[in-house]
């Protein structure tokens, strides 16, 4: 459901895919912070947001992101600015307006999906809940040359994607 790029300049890199890929225009969400949130203990504990990277709770995790559609499929774009983000940090070509970083899926259920991937013997390399979304990066660079992400997407983040995609499918 989404190609994933990593930039230096947010702005840069959504001109880029407005005027030369001819999107729609980028919504832009500036200073997203995960930092600080700890994962819930036990089924039942409530939700907060929270990012684990390399096993650790991220103290400080921060990005800027901008996001559009092209029919079904979302383009977004990760500008790294602090703390714990050197997953994207590492993949950024300074000066180009953007590099693919990951590929994005939508599972129904997330525990499940870390389930399948512990099974295999591998862990996420990020995970965290935004409240809306439920996520994990699963390192692939050897295997693939770029990240996977699982999102399980709860109602309010779902509708938020169909309007991309319908913003996308507007006459102009």
């Amino acid at each position: 459901m989404q190609l994933g790029y990593v930039t230096d300049d947010i702005d840069a890199a959504a001109t880029f895919l407005e005027s030369r890929l001819g999107t729609v225009r980028c919504v832009k969400h500036f200073k997203s912070s995960l930092g600080g949130g700890l994962p819930p203990v036990g089924a039942g504990a409530p939700r907060a947001p929270f990012v684990v990277v390399d096993g650790a709770p991220a103290d400080e995790w921060v990005i800027d992101v901008a996001l559009v559609n092209a029919g079904p499929t979302n383009l977004e774009i990760i500008r790294p600015v602090g703390g714990a983000v050197d997953l994207y940090r590492g993949a950024v070509r300074p000066g180009e307006p953007a590099t693919l970083h990951h590929l994005g899926f939508r599972v129904d259920d997330f525990d499940e999906a870390s389930a399948i991937v512990a099974a295999s013997g591998r862990t996420w390399k990020q995970f965290g809940d935004s409240g809306a979304i439920r996520f994990g990066y699963l390192d692939m660079t050897a295997e693939l040359g770029h990240f996977v992400e699982v999102m399980e997407l709860d109602e309010e983040a779902a509708q938020g994607f169909a309007h991309l995609e319908a913003k996308s499918n507007a006459p102009r």
